[in-house]
């Protein structure tokens, strides 16, 4: 476990250092797309949860199979404030297409489940949600005064719960196998190489986009 929590703190900090480089609140069409982005991959969030509680034994694993489901309901509807972002952003979802990288993120996390171990799950929710507990109270603040607090409800909603969720998946994870841990903490390493790709997506198409307007 405490490997865990080391790996865990490195990720978030290669994060935190590319969401530092980002415009987010001096480029209203990069925002968008990441808010955007974001609804293309937390649609999946329940299914996803649904899908690893359905895989996990009664005799051993009932606990976790509970605690999958309560955050399912914790989960329930959150895509939909993305979309209510964008609409307040002026936007659209159609505005926006799903990007390659953002499919890279969430999709192995079908596999893993499936075909390496169900909770394999916790290390991109793990990840995920410890990344939103340190960056989305500072961006919702400097989103909410360029653009609106309308305009950074899922910020909002995540720096706010999302400290209570880490903390109920540590007590989890510290109760579970070695080759579980090995397997979470293999996943989050890929989550979090993932998510820094489709940031650095997000910047240079936005920043290719920059480039020939003022051509």
């Amino acid at each position: 476990m405490k490997n865990l929590s080391i790996t865990l703190e490195k990720e978030i900090r290669k994060t935190i250092e590319h969401i530092d480089s980002c415009q987010w609140s001096n480029n209203k069409e990069f925002y968008a797309d990441y808010v955007a982005q974001t609804f293309y991959y937390v649609r999946h969030s329940t299914r996803l949860l649904a899908l690893c509680a359905s895989r996990l034994n009664y005799e051993t694993e009932q606990a976790i199979h509970l605690r999958f489901i309560k955050h399912l309901g914790e989960e329930f509807n959150h895509e939909k404030l993305a979309l209510s972002d964008l609409k307040n952003l002026g936007y659209h979802i159609d505005d926006f297409s799903e990007l390659v990288t953002t499919r890279l993120f969430y999709e192995p996390q079908y596999f893993k489940i499936e075909h390496e171990r169900p909770l394999a799950l916790m290390g991109y929710v793990l990840y995920l949600e410890a990344l939103a507990q340190k960056f989305s109270p500072i961006v919702a603040k400097e989103i909410s005064g360029k653009y609106g607090a309308r305009s950074a409800t899922f910020f909002q909603v995540h720096g706010d719960e999302d400290p209570k969720h880490v903390a109920e998946a540590v007590k989890m994870i510290g109760s579970l196998s070695e080759a579980d841990l090995k397997s979470i903490e293999n996943n989050l390493i890929q989550s979090s190489h993932s998510y820094n790709l489709l940031i650095e997506d997000l910047q240079n198409k936005w920043l290719q986009s920059s480039v020939k307007k003022a051509a």
